[in-house]
């Protein structure tokens, strides 16, 4: 079982409903029953730690997320995703900003789905019984696209028994 991420930064609905437009392209050039897409998100880095705007931006992204879902149901559980970061303080930056940005998203994911339960997601949508079963992720940029079936020709070359250690 194959996870497609795709960390990003959540700033407008209008960018939420592209995200999700992106997501199911991703899913239509590369069907399989064993692949599935997340989005691994946070807020655009904010003076407070929460902005009038955040709820509408989240509940588009989780509306977005179960649309999908029940547009194409998957055989073995939900098919896409989202993961979502609450803003934590830097003082670094002297800004509310979702930890590491980008390596923070993938790093906390990765310990989701070895069954960490203190990562700073506060939002999840999908079946979360599927987590354990990922072996593979792939990570893509939210401008990437993913080409017909590539995603299948990713994991053969990660699982091939040349790429295996030990």
């Amino acid at each position: 079982r194959t996870m497609v991420v795709i960390p990003t930064m959540l700033g407008s609905a209008d960018g939420v409903d592209r995200l999700i437009e992106s997501l199911e392209i991703h899913y239509l050039a590369n069907r399989d029953p064993l692949l599935h897409f997340a989005l691994l998100t946070d807020f655009r880095d904010a003076t407070s730690e929460t902005l009038p705007q955040d709820a509408a931006i989240l509940d588009a992204a989780t509306s977005g997320i179960r649309a999908l879902n029940q547009k194409h149901p998957g055989d073995s559980g939900d098919r896409f995703f989202l993961f979502h970061r609450q803003r934590q303080w830097n003082d670094g930056e002297g800004l509310w900003m979702g930890w590491e940005r980008k390596r923070g998203k993938i790093d906390e994911f990765n310990h989701l789905l070895r069954g960490a339960t203190d990562t700073s997601f506060v939002v999840s949508e999908g079946n979360l019984s599927l987590l354990p079963q990922v072996r593979y992720c792939i990570t893509l940029d939210s401008d990437t696209r993913l080409r017909r079936d590539c995603a299948k020709q990713l994991i053969g070359i990660i699982a091939h028994a040349l790429n295996r250690h030990g």
